[in-house]
């Protein structure tokens, strides 16, 4: 866990002490219905900002879905406030973010069928999440350091990756869990962050294993900031030191960076790293491959990419229309180019790109239909009816079949 990435620079070890802490107050409770009872102090400031700040807001705004009557959605499911807390808390995939709590998806959701949080309302819920993260225990004892030395990026300006002007950066996992392997990528300045290519696990000799990367620029002068939209915390990666450079690949191997400086430190956190798990790692793919760290059902996606590129209301009124290279913002948020190749490589680069903003277990509440929907703010978006076509199709042209066909992929 990185316990104090906002407060500290080092990482919080957990120790046999630590988790049988942990076990003593059950799977997810710092806290209880004690009224504070065998609390810490920061257990119950914890306890306080869950029922003043944080549960009312979702009381009056997200229970009504998330209470459980929706299937895999009820993570504000309980006949208590602190029932509630604890779905909350224990909900996979995860929504609250110990590990960096402004990047929590319940923070970072937008409006989608419920509305987006106001200012005050998210200021709320962050402030409870902080304090269930300093309530976490801390002893300070020797057990794994899940976060990479602070590096600086070596910027690509200008020729082919592994050049000279467009160098790789490479870095060791070798203290942290994973002898011999690297994380390896590519970096260019964008005028609103940080754009990162190329970006994959190498395994060294043993392989290597690892849930949950999480970037973190550090600025000098100023706070660590994490990744706001926390896009890898999905990602689960089991690799043998045979596994290819596709599975190699992390989620889709682009990412932009909003707000990250080119001339700031970064750090790389990680719930977990380790060598590679011949059992998979708890919930890791076994053999050479990756989970969900990639597109599967490439066939599936061929057959409805022509809804990325369709007009729809006008000439080139489409995703790819921006996002295909043309808008370069655009395209470092969501890469779309090559979507329309006749070769299967450049295809899956498009697919990967695609799949880090879907929701596999509500696709629902996948980023890409969010963003087109008729409520949202992005430049580019939908009436009602053409979001419906655009999700559900023709038959074998709407997205949400592609979806559908990744959820069961092995």
């Amino acid at each position: 866990m990185l316990e104090t990435l906002v407060r500290r620079l080092h990482m919080v070890r957990l120790t046999a002490a630590a988790v049988a802490a942990l076990a003593l107050m059950g799977c997810t409770g710092l806290i209880d219905e004690s009224g504070g009872d065998g609390l810490t102090t920061e257990e119950s400031a914890a306890k306080q900002a869950w029922l003043t700040k944080a549960q009312p807001v979702l009381a009056e705004f997200c229970v009504t879905c998330h209470n459980g009557s929706r299937a895999n959605i009820g993570f504000v499911e309980g006949d208590t406030p602190i029932a509630q807390r604890d779905a909350l808390v224990a909900f996979a995939p995860a929504v609250v973010n110990l590990t960096a709590p402004q990047s929590s998806r319940i923070l970072t959701k937008g409006i989608h069928e419920g509305p987006q949080l106001s200012a005050t309302q998210a200021s709320d819920i962050l402030e409870w999440i902080q304090k269930e993260k300093d309530a976490r225990p801390d002893d300070g004892g020797g057990g794994p350091i899940l976060e990479t030395a602070q590096f600086l990026p070596q910027i690509c300006v200008s020729g082919s990756p592994g050049s000279d002007t467009c160098p790789f950066n490479n870095v060791a996992l070798d203290e942290i869990g994973s002898p011999g392997s690297t994380i390896q990528f590519t970096a260019q300045a964008l005028g609103s962050g940080l754009y990162v290519s190329n970006l994959k696990l190498i395994p060294g000799a043993m392989g290597a294993y690892l849930e949950h990367p999480l970037f973190v620029s550090h600025p000098e002068g100023a706070e660590p900031m994490p990744d706001t939209i926390d896009r890898f915390f999905s990602v689960k990666m089991n690799l043998e030191m045979t596994a290819t450079a596709d599975q190699q690949q992390i989620a889709g191997g682009t990412a932009a960076f909003v707000g990250f400086l080119a001339n700031a430190k970064l750090t790389i956190h990680f719930k977990a790293l380790k060598t590679f798990q011949a059992d998979g790692g708890g919930g890791g793919g076994g053999g050479g491959g990756t989970t969900r760290s990639g597109c599967q059902a490439l066939a599936a996606f061929k057959t409805i990419r022509t809804a990325f590129t369709a007009n729809v209301g006008g000439a080139a009124n489409n995703c790819n229309a921006c996002h295909g290279g043309q808008n370069a913002g655009a395209t470092g948020a969501l890469n779309l180019t090559g979507i329309g190749s006749a070769d299967d490589a450049v295809v899956l680069n498009a697919c990967n790109q695609v799949l880090i903003r879907v929701n596999l277990t509500t696709p629902d509440s996948s980023g890409v239909f969010l963003a087109p929907d008729p409520g949202s703010t992005h430049p580019f978006r939908y009436t009602a009816a053409q979001l419906n076509v655009f999700k559900n199709g023709p038959p074998g042209t709407g997205v949400l079949g592609w979806i559908n066909a990744e959820k069961v992929a092995p």
